[in-house]
């Protein structure tokens, strides 16, 4: 292969690729499209209860349930005391109200004349009553602490909240169950 051979190859492939690269252009996404027959709405908040609930649809946050507002209300509570053994040592009943602070905290009073306790709300139909004094709160003014939890079965369950709590006094544990219903 002769030298001027050999250049004309070159200048051939260098004016290929050059062509080439020049005929190529930036890949641009399609405009996005949204399928008209879409329009139940969901809620996109990860913190909601009914998080992706009815998703493919349009994210619309006015839908969300938080955990805090399927508890808030006024009760009647139906208390059991039970020994170490599991017996029930006495039944108790009394008004409840359970009022939501913000998304996931709680407050309920009514188990002492005055005061309240704090709880905080998962997205699993449950609260725990927060624990501050190390075993937890502390029950009507006395050195005793509470501590424990509140159940509801899930969304459909409007009007129950299963109670289970512990009260940790200077002679002992004392284990408490009840359920409240939605007045």
């Amino acid at each position: 292969m002769d030298w001027f051979t050999f250049v004309d190859m070159r200048l051939a492939l260098i004016l290929f690729f050059g062509l080439a690269l020049g005929a190529c252009k930036k890949y641009k996404d399609p405009e996005p499209f949204t399928d008209p027959r879409i329009k139940n709405k969901y809620c996109n908040d990860p913190s909601a209860i009914n998080y992706n609930w009815d998703f493919p649809g349009v994210a619309d946050n006015s839908t969300c349930i938080y955990p805090a507002e399927i508890f808030a209300g006024q009760y009647f509570y139906r208390d059991s005391l039970f020994n170490a053994t599991g017996e029930v040592v006495k039944t108790d009943s009394f008004p409840l109200s359970i009022q939501a602070l913000d998304s996931v905290n709680l407050t309920i009073s009514g188990f002492c004349a005055s005061g309240f306790f704090t709880a905080k709300a998962s997205r699993f139909f449950q609260f725990t009553i927060d624990s501050l004094l190390g075993n937890g709160q502390e029950y009507c003014g006395f050195d005793d602490t509470l501590s424990g939890k509140g159940v509801k079965s899930g969304i459909a369950d409007t009007t129950l909240i299963k109670f289970t709590y512990q009260i940790q006094t200077d002679t002992g544990l004392i284990q408490h169950a009840g359920t409240a219903t939605k007045l």
